[in-house]
């Protein structure tokens, strides 16, 4: 593998790794505290040193530091060679299995992590509960006043719900269109099923979600526009539990989930919420 191969290799690595905190936990992207590692006469060399030979086994291992100057480099040399550029460019080290990684970013701190291989697919597990989620965060100006209407709600509706409801989904996402041009030339998101989903974090990274559930709901927009702001709730909590009925529709693809249960509770949270499905 060529230096313009290992670079590469190593920042596609990196996306998918998960990172140290100070309590050497697994911790999401904006969790982790980079450690001080100094640059130019504050390095730590010996420091590094000890870091470096206690996370890598192999006598030998990766530093990145460009396209035109990454390469294989005994471990007993690596520091000299980190600490002619620390401070000036970011620098990775990888093992030869592409596993383990730290990363040094130009202000003199750097971090650990792994890589993990998160499968194709999964079975979600007994007893573990449903999470909804309800989301009205695509609006315009005139249903702006709509989606902050339901905000509250729709969160205290989906945790509500959080709860087993057995078959294989893990995740239920319903979205609430508010913004009417876009479906001029097409209809809301049919429900579909999907054994993995891949999302860009906002911090960097990937986030894996397994056996999601997935539909859009679109209101009336005429009925919007006439309905008073003390019915507006009403009528879209009404309208996602109308659109539920999908799920019943689906039951054999979802492997006996039960929907019969989900709607129970669908109303049953409503009404202790102080809303009532018109």
């Amino acid at each position: 593998m060529d230096s313009k191969q290992l670079h590469r290799k190593f920042y596609n690595k990196f996306d998918l790794a998960k990172w140290f905190n100070e309590k050497n936990e697994l911790v999401d992207e904006n969790e982790v505290e980079y450690q001080y590692c100094g640059t130019k006469e504050d390095f730590r060399k010996e420091f590094v040193y000890q870091e470096i030979e206690k996370y890598y086994s192999d006598d030998k291992i990766y530093l990145i530091i460009t396209s035109g100057n990454s390469s294989l480099v005994s471990k007993s040399e690596i520091v000299d060679r980190i600490e002619k550029f620390i401070g000036k460019k970011e620098i990775g080290v990888m093992d030869k299995s592409f596993t383990k990684l730290v990363f040094f970013n130009s202000y003199g701190t750097y971090k650990k992590g792994v890589v993990i291989d998160y499968p194709k697919s999964r079975t979600r597990k007994d007893r573990i509960p449903l999470k909804v989620a309800f989301h009205a965060n695509m609006y315009d100006a005139s249903t702006q006043r709509v989606a902050k209407a339901v905000q509250e709600p729709l969160e205290q509706l989906g945790k509500k719900l959080s709860n087993d409801y057995a078959g294989n989904m893990e995740h239920l996402w319903i979205d609430l269109e508010l913004v009417e041009s876009y479906l001029v030339n097409r209809k809301p998101y049919l429900f579909r099923f999907q054994k993995k989903v891949n999302i860009a974090s906002s911090v960097g990274g990937k986030d894996y979600y397994y056996n999601v559930g997935h539909f859009s709901v679109a209101p009336d927009f005429d009925k919007l526009k006439v309905f008073p702001d003390d019915l507006v709730c009403d009528y879209i909590l009404t309208l996602m539990y109308q659109s539920t009925q999908v799920l019943i529709d689906n039951q054999k693809k979802l492997d006996n989930f039960d929907t019969i249960k989900f709607r129970s509770d669908f109303v049953k949270s409503c009404n202790e919420m102080g809303y009532l499905l018109i």
